[in-house]
């Protein structure tokens, strides 16, 4: 995908986004991560084409839809949106939604609470590869077979989490994909180069199929009780996956018996 094609996708994903409410041009530019330039261009041309109307405080109102929809099977975005949302009020931080797009990882959701003391670069929208082996790409990763894995990444382009960066072999690799637990919760406690920590637990199908990656983001402070902090994310994340796929798998039991 180019560039320019990645930077106009990310910027409908937040316009549309923001149908109700609208959206200032300086906001846009902090939750895209864009140009400011580059923003100002793109947002003037669909402003002429009638893609965009500016109200008197200047926040800019789209004329249109736009939404990656996910071809999984029992699949309801409303759902995930009320999750990271719930997610977010219980724990005071943000929730996203991931889902895997060959090798890279593409935001659909990201929920963030008007308290939490990190804002999170990572917006809808937002695309990055899977090597750096952090928690969210290790465990999107021990949802695919080895030979996917050998066929579509390049294996040597793997790395560590954090300042660091350092090469991970893809053997190294591997054995750390292999140790992931599928239906648990995956978390790195020192947080990456931005300063976020993240956990995250994978969301499946109504058939089992992997749909996506539910998180908690939160800024990378010391913490007093790790432990008790753990179990408390652990256990609003596999409530919310129990309760998505739950969900899911009834809504998709009655349109069967209805059929």
């Amino acid at each position: 995908m180019s560039d320019n094609l990645k930077r106009i996708l990310m910027l409908l994903e937040h316009l549309s986004s923001a149908k109700d409410d609208g959206m200032q041009v300086a906001h846009l530019v902090e939750k895209t991560g864009l140009a400011a330039s580059t923003v100002y261009r793109l947002v003037s041309d669909l402003e002429n084409l009638g893609y965009l109307r500016k109200v008197d405080d200047r926040r800019l109102i789209p004329n249109f839809s736009f939404e990656q929809t996910l071809s999984i099977s029992g699949m309801d975005l409303q759902n995930l949106n009320e999750a990271c949302r719930t997610v977010s009020e219980s724990l005071i931080a943000a929730s996203e939604f991931i889902s895997l797009r060959g090798p890279n990882l593409f935001w659909h959701i990201s929920e963030e609470h008007v308290q939490q003391p990190i804002r999170l670069r990572a917006s809808v929208g937002f695309i990055r590869g899977s090597y750096e082996l952090d928690c969210i790409s290790r465990m999107a990763l021990a949802h695919s077979t080895t030979v996917n894995v050998e066929g579509v990444w390049d294996v040597s382009g793997f790395f560590e989490v954090g300042v660091s960066g350092g090469k991970i072999s893809w053997n190294t690799a591997k054995t750390r994909i292999a140790s992931v637990k599928p239906e648990g919760m995956e978390f790195d406690l020192m947080g990456n180069a931005k300063g976020v920590r993240r956990y995250c637990v994978a969301i499946n199908g109504s058939d089992g199929e992997f749909a996506g990656l539910l998180t908690v983001a939160e800024a990378a402070t010391p913490l007093r009780d790790v432990d008790g902090h753990v179990a408390k994310i652990s256990t609003v994340l596999l409530g919310q996956k129990e309760a998505i796929e739950k969900g899911w798998k009834n809504t998709m039991n009655t349109v069967s018996h209805l059929g």
